[in-house]
C-alpha cells in the first residue's frame, strides 16, 4: 500500500493542527497493530532509540533523541527526532522529570520525517506533539486489548497530564468499559480531564481522590505520569488485573514481582550517551532485577501468537513503559502513524507544500 509518488511530488509540512484534523484513535490502533505484528514477523526494520544528554546546569539537560524504522507494508521509513530541555525536580514528594518550552516563543521542537523506501524521497515533515500523544495512547490500548481480561469493565488512570486523554480514549476503544476512574495529585486536574474527555468516550469518567481508588476494584490500572518514583503500591494489586505504565519509575518492585507477564515494545535496548555519564544516572533509576527478564515478552509476538500473553484470568499482567527492561518507543510506530496521517492529509489538501526536488542532490554523498 505505497503512497503514490509522481514526478515532481510535492512534499508536505504538517502542523499539529493538521495532524489533529486527520488522526483518529481507530486509525492509530489499526496501523500500530500492523507495525507490531510486522516487527514480530521480521517484516519491518527498527533502530533502537538513541538519547544524547548534555548537562546545562544542575538538574537541567539538553537532550537530543531520535528513533527510526521501516514498514515495507506501507512503503515508508519514519524518523522521529526531538531537541529538548529536560529538568528534574521534586513535587509533593515525587521525583519528576519534565520538558521545558525553551525554544523561541515558549515552544518545543519535535518532528517526524517520512521517507519513501521506493523513490527515496522525503514525503513529509510533521510536528510530533499530537502524533506522539496518540501513538503512546494507542500502544497502551493495544497492550490492554491483548493482555487484560476480555470482561474488564472498570479501569483506573493515575495522571492527568498531556498523555492522559489519549490513554482514556484508547482504553475505551479496546474494551467495553463501564467506568474509568481518574486520579491526579493536583486537586482539580482530574475533574477538568473528565469533563473535557467525557464527550469522546462511552465509559463514565469518574474523578477519585486517591491513587488507591484508581487501583482497588479496577480491572485495568494505567499510570500516565512524569514521575520517577512509584505512583501506587503494588501490594494493592489483586489477581486478574492488568497494569499499563508509561515509564519504569512509576512502578515499584512489588508490581513487577506480582506480574506473570511483562510485555514490552521491543527487546532491543535504547542507547544513551553523555560525556559526564549523566544519562546513566538519569535512566537507570529504579531497581530493575535480572530475574524479571524471564517474564519479558514482546507485545508484537503476543499479537502473532509467537509468545505467551495472559494464559489465566487470575494472572496479573503488565505492559511496561520506557525503561521497563529494554522497552522504549519504536521508529516503526512513527512510520505507521505518519503514513496514515500523510494519506489523510493528501486527501484533504492539508499542510504546506514544498517541491520534493528541493531535498534531492546530484552529488554523490
Amino acid at each position: 500500500m505505497l503512497i503514490p509518488i509522481e514526478k515532481g511530488y510535492t512534499m508536505r509540512i504538517l502542523s499539529n493542527q493538521d495532524v489533529e484534523q486527520v488522526l483518529t484513535m481507530a486509525d492509530c490502533l489499526k496501523v500500530l497493530e500492523h507495525a507490531f505484528q510486522d516487527l514480530a514477523r521480521g517484516e519491518a526494520s527498527n533502530r533502537p532509540r538513541s538519547h544524547t544528554y548534555t548537562e546545562l546546569e544542575p538538574h537541567h539537560y539538553y537532550l537530543f533523541k531520535s528513533m527510526d524504522g521501516s514498514l515495507p507494508r506501507y512503503g515508508v521509513h519514519g524518523l522521529r527526532l526531538s531537541s529538548d530541555h529536560v529538568v528534574e525536580f521534586n513535587e509533593k514528594g515525587q521525583h519528576r522529570r519534565d520538558k521545558l518550552p525553551m525554544a523561541p516563543g515558549g515552544k518545543f521542537l519535535g518532528l517526524v520525517l517520512l521517507f519513501s523506501i521506493e523513490t527515496l524521497e522525503l514525503l513529509a515533515i510533521m510536528q510530533d506533539g499530537y502524533l506522539q500523544k496518540m501513538r503512546v495512547g494507542a500502544t497502551s490500548g493495544l497492550a490492554a486489548k491483548y493482555l487484560s481480561r476480555p470482561d474488564s469493565r472498570v479501569a483506573g488512570l493515575i495522571g492527568s497530564g498531556w498523555q492522559a486523554d489519549a490513554q482514556i480514549m484508547a482504553l475505551d476503544s479496546v474494551r467495553e468499559l463501564e467506568e474509568i476512574r481518574v486520579y491526579s495529585p493536583t486537586q482539580g486536574h482530574s475533574e477538568a480531564l473528565c469533563q473535557r474527555v467525557q464527550p469522546l468516550v462511552d465509559a463514565k469518567l469518574k474523578p477519585v481522590g486517591s491513587a488507591r481508588e484508581a487501583v482497588i476494584g479496577c480491572d485495568i490500572v494505567a499510570a500516565s505520569t512524569n514521575s520517577l518514583d512509584p505512583v501506587f503500591d503494588g501490594e494493592w494489586l489483586v489477581p486478574g488485573q492488568h497494569v499499563n505504565s508509561l515509564q519504569r519509575g512509576e512502578l515499584d518492585n512489588a508490581t513487577h514481582e506480582k506480574a506473570a507477564v511483562i510485555a514490552t515494545r521491543s527487546l532491543e535496548q535504547s542507547l544513551h550517551y553523555s560525556g559526564q555519564q549523566i544519562a546513566q544516572e538519569v535512566m537507570q533509576r529504579g531497581d530493575w532485577r535480572a530475574e524479571w527478564d524471564a517474564k519479558i515478552v514482546e507485545l508484537g509476538k503476543i499479537m502473532t501468537g509467537d509468545a505467551p500473553g495472559r494464559s489465566d484470568p487470575s494472572q496479573i499482567t503488565l505492559f511496561g513503559g520506557s525503561g521497563t527492561g529494554p522497552s522504549s518507543g519504536l521508529g516503526i510506530q512513527f512510520a505507521a502513524v505518519g503514513h496514515v496521517i500523510l494519506k489523510r492529509a493528501c486527501q484533504l489538501g492539508l499542510g504546506h507544500e514544498i517541491p520534493s526536488d528541493w531535498f534531492l542532490e546530484d552529488v554523490h554523498p
